[in-house]
């Protein structure tokens, strides 16, 4: 019980010395209570007042066998008061001790309340714990130790024993104190837990509801219920009185989102009150708070066509300034495409999927092999230089094996060829090129135009990489006589009119545009983000000629009082961090998160840390973060902890929708990133069997045969009951079946409810059986070689070390969508990097429940040797049937089919052998050209001699006498 300081005399106590001291001349000295303080009166009349912590030092009273000493601090510093009679000098003492300890009573009674109301408050998390120990240690060291407390009886100790105990919390008190709310919480919320959903939450959805640290990162992982779990949260917030309605914002990225999220709300909590937002509804209000009106939305905003319009108007309007036509060809002819270094590409077929997935073309629209190339061409456009690109030579060279010769370029009005050769200023090629046969190469080039006395310029490719290419070119020109007559600006924007590269950037600076405005881009976050790119200097060449359009918008949103939705973001970003904006939310729900972007992201951040002790909860799966070329930053999500700081994880690892099979599959697959958050999802079904099958077959149908998409939904037909709902998804949506095509399968297949969705919208949603279509390589594959324009690069997040990341996590989308089986379909002839993955790395896919031909089987078999990444597919020509490389025209390489059943034919080891088992042809090869051998008839008897035998041209004259071919030492 708390003592009242009427209990004790507070009158001043004098302290005297022994007597026997006394009588040696030793004075007494006063003690007095004045107001809080104790005033200590000396024998020469000087004040000092004690320090009260002080009288908590054991040491402070030393009792001798005749004499007692008190050491006492003052605010002049310590007194040592001695010879003390040992009688009463520990009354004394304890009389001091007991006014500091009901001096400070009142505060530690306060601070224990304080505290126990902090811890009332709910959830113990990290931040309040963390104050209630700064609280305690604050009290703690007013008073450091107590005094013994049998001396004092009638003093209630409680309030100080709990503080120094409290002081002392460490992390395992912090757990010990979150385990027992929580198991509190779950038995006093059961109900609601059980009923909230149709099905009951599952242990680890509760404790994401109940879990509320400052920042709270659930990983739901696809078909776990993280939709159930946000309606969960809101209804235990309400339920436990920790919020009202208004002090919860549940937010979402879509309106479909927005509204299915509100209507889930009010269909388990009733009306309660609590409303879901959009993020740009969110800003749009927030604007309408701060501002007292709505802002009016730009028609701009809402209307992509209108919008490509409106910038292709301003595009042509700025063509008209002769600075800003010069910037734009200038961007044409040198940075309209990435730049790339063919030595730095491993294998041939590498740099060909680099050229065919930036579609690199000349200013006059024609496909070229190189970038060096392209920059010779539309530099003899700029000079007025009429050319031709790979022409056929004026002489002929070609043979049977062997196509006419076709120079680089053809200058028909100074009758010159130009060359480009692929070396560095040591001669030396590309890693993947045969640097002595090429050089061969070029020295039949030069001798042959020697021979005919036809004109050659030879480039070569380091005065590309050196910046002398254009000189140089300038130089050889000269020196026969050639006269260059530079085109007008005008002639060459027509040009480019004409072939549509106008009206295709101006739908690229439409696309830039609402990148750059969606960024939201605080002061120099834009500069320090085009100084990472790797060519720093193209980038902000593109920049250049974007931000006229900028400023050509903003003026026209200003001119008519509109905003657009990045506006509803950034003004929101503005309005909040000034405070100009008074945020009511405590609870922050989003809803999606791995969907974030950092403008987004500020937003949240800075209404977070506007209101005292509010929380962010962020519900989201990096699994399935997909949207990065809307702006969508991974790592808000991978690094959560590191932007907004102390977090707790809550994973979701069961599944409700697909089985064991498909997430054994989808998990092995995305997890080959190393990038991705590591989980491990359980499935509610289970089978023993895989449900992930594949069927390869060729592309092209004959007429009369079903389909290979025919083929699959037959047997879907079979095997699932009627009505079984069946997604038809593809990386694009010109890999899916028309309207018409579609609504024929549907007539076909009634039994089975078929739809068809782009994988990016099927995202959110599930169907029994799911067929991916589109499962083959390039620039329009799956994975998408598509390159992004590197201006759009640098507006968008930084990108992922790890190769096709984001499509990685697109497959796994993909397949996820099922709840009983998928069915993935491939011609193995330009099978996906993703499926060929599948079955090196031995995934549990079915591969036998389709026929497979034995091509399709082999397919591994039959890659081209040239370029290393092509696959030999069947062509005609006029020479008859043949085996070619499916990267032509870039890779030109092409085999000759089994002589006796047609089946390709394989390299093993100097053989090449038909793949199929029951044929037991063979072929021997060249060992010095790699050309097919044939056997021929001599004077002296049969012998082998290479096809190209006494051919003129690129001749071989490799014979051999007798080649043995033993089949067991070359088993395919």
């Amino acid at each position: 019980m708390s003592l009242s300081s009427t209990q004790v005399s507070d009158a001043p106590r004098v302290i005297k010395p022994h007597w026997l001291m006394r009588l040696f001349g030793r004075k007494a000295v006063k003690v007095a209570l004045v107001g809080t303080e104790m005033q200590l009166t000396l024998a020469n009349g000087h004040y000092l007042t004690v320090v009260p912590e002080s009288l908590a030092n054991l040491n402070g009273l030393h009792r001798g066998w005749l004499f007692s000493t008190l050491l006492l601090t003052t605010n002049k510093g310590a007194v040592r008061l001695g010879c003390l009679p040992n009688s009463t000098t520990v009354r004394h003492y304890q009389w001091l001790q007991r006014h500091w300890l009901l001096q400070l009573q009142p505060d530690m009674e306060k601070t224990v309340a304080a505290i126990q109301a902090l811890i009332a408050k709910g959830y113990p998390k990290t931040s309040r714990l963390t104050h209630v120990v700064a609280l305690a240690r604050q009290a703690v060291s007013r008073f450091a130790r107590l005094p013994d407390k049998t001396a004092f009886p009638d003093i209630d100790f409680s309030p100080f024993e709990t503080l120094l105990f409290q002081a002392g919390w460490d992390d395992t008190d912090f757990n010990l104190l979150r385990e027992r709310f929580i198991n509190s919480e779950l038995l006093t919320y059961r109900n609601l837990f059980d009923a909230v959903e149709s099905k009951p939450l599952t242990e680890r959805q509760r404790l994401a509801c109940l879990i509320d640290e400052d920042n709270n990162q659930v990983l739901a992982g696809a078909g776990t219920g993280k939709t159930s779990t946000m309606v969960g949260r809101a209804g235990y917030l309400l339920q436990s009185g920790q919020a009202q309605a208004n002090e919860i914002l549940m937010l979402a990225f879509a309106n479909k989102a927005a509204t299915e999220m509100q209507e889930r709300i009010e269909k388990r909590l009733g009306d309660c009150g609590i409303k879901a937002s959009t993020f740009h509804k969110l800003g749009k209000d927030i604007i309408a708070a701060v501002e007292g009106a709505q802002p009016t939305l730009t028609p701009l905003a809402d209307d992509d066509k209108l919008l490509a319009k409106q910038v292709n108007d301003w595009f042509e309007q700025h063509l008209k300034q002769s600075d800003y036509q010069e910037l734009v060809l200038e961007y044409f002819q040198h940075y309209l495409y990435p730049l790339a270094n063919p030595f730095d590409f491993q294998t041939e077929g590498e740099y060909f999927d680099f050229i065919l997935a930036n579609d690199i073309r000349t200013l006059k629209s024609e496909k070229v092999k190189s970038l060096g190339e392209c920059l010779i061409a539309n530099y003899l456009l700029r000079q007025g230089i009429e050319y031709q690109y790979e022409a056929n030579y004026e002489h002929p060279t070609a043979t049977v094996f062997h196509r006419q010769y076709q120079p680089d370029f053809y200058l028909p009005e100074q009758g010159i060829y130009i060359e480009f050769f692929g070396t560095d200023r040591q001669g030396n090629t590309a890693p993947y090129i045969n640097r002595q046969q090429y050089h061969e190469d070029m020295a039949w080039k030069h001798e042959l135009h020697q021979f005919h006395g036809t004109r050659l310029i030879t480039l070569y490719h380091y005065q590309h990489t050196e910046g002398t290419l254009h000189q140089e070119l300038d130089k050889q020109l000269a020196a026969f006589g050639a006269v260059a007559e530079p085109l007008p600006v005008q002639a060459i924007l027509e040009t480019l009119r004409e072939f549509g590269a106008i009206s295709a950037f101006a739908a690229l600076l439409a696309d830039l545009l609402k990148r750059y405005r969606a960024n939201c881009y605080e002061p120099g976050q834009l500069e320090a983000a085009i100084a990472q790119t790797a060519n720093p200097e193209q980038v902000q060449a593109a920049l250049t000629l974007l931000l006229p359009v900028v400023d050509d918008y903003q003026h026209l949103l200003t001119q008519h009082n509109h905003i657009d939705f990045d506006d509803m973001i950034g003004k929101a970003i503005t309005y909040v961090k000034s405070g100009r904006f008074k945020s009511r939310w405590r609870y922050i729900l989003v809803d999606e998160f791995q969907d974030i972007s950092d403008a987004r992201a500020r937003l949240v951040t800075y209404l977070r840390d506007s209101v005292p002790d509010a929380s962010l909860f962020c519900v989201g799966d990096d699994w399935q973060a997909i949207y990065r070329f809307t702006g969508s930053d991974l790592q808000f999500t991978t690094g959560f902890t590191q932007r907004f700081g102390s977090t707790r994880v809550t994973p979701l690892d069961l599944t409700f929708r697909f089985n064991n099979s498909i997430s054994d599959v989808a998990s092995q697959f995305v997890l080959q990133n190393p990038q991705q958050v590591r989980k491990q999802l359980n499935t509610f079904s289970r089978v023993d069997k895989p449900a992930v099958s594949l069927m390869r077959a060729d592309n092209r149908v004959n007429i009369g045969e079903p389909s290979r998409l025919e083929v699959v939904l037959s047997k879907i037909n079979n095997l699932a009951p009627p009505g079984s709902s069946v997604y038809l998804l593809g990386r694009f949506g010109f890999n899916l079946p028309d309207r018409g095509e579609l609504n024929r399968l549907a007539r076909q297949f009634s039994n089975l409810k078929i739809e068809s969705y782009s994988i990016h919208a099927s995202k959110g949603k599930e169907a029994d059986y799911v067929v991916v279509l589109g499962l083959e390589s390039g620039k329009h594959g799956f994975p998408s070689h598509k390159q992004t324009h590197p201006l759009l690069e640098a507006l968008l997040p930084a990108k992922e070390d790890f190769t096709f990341a984001e499509e990685r996590r697109l497959f796994y989308v993909a397949v996820t969508r099922a709840r009983h089986r998928v069915y993935l379909i491939t011609d193995m002839a330009v099978a996906s990097e993703f499926i060929i993955e599948l079955l090196n790395e031995n995934y549990p896919v079915e591969l036998n429940e389709f026929d497979t031909s034995l091509s399709q089987q082999l397919f591994h078999l039959i890659k081209c040797i040239k370029c290393k990444t092509g696959s030999m597919v069947p062509r005609a020509g006029q020479f008859g049937s043949f085996f070619g490389c499916n990267k032509y025209p870039l890779c030109n390489h092409k085999e000759r089919g089994c002589a006796k059943c047609s089946s390709p034919m394989t390299r093993k080891g100097r053989f090449k052998v038909c793949i199929n088992d029951a044929c037991d042809n063979w072929v021997p090869v060249c060992p010095k050209c790699g050309a097919e051998m044939m056997q021929r008839s001599g004077p002296f008897g049969a012998f082998w001699s290479c096809r190209n035998y006494r051919k003129e041209g690129a001749s071989c004259g490799h014979k051999e006498q007798a080649i043995e071919f033993i089949r067991e030492s070359y088993v395919i």
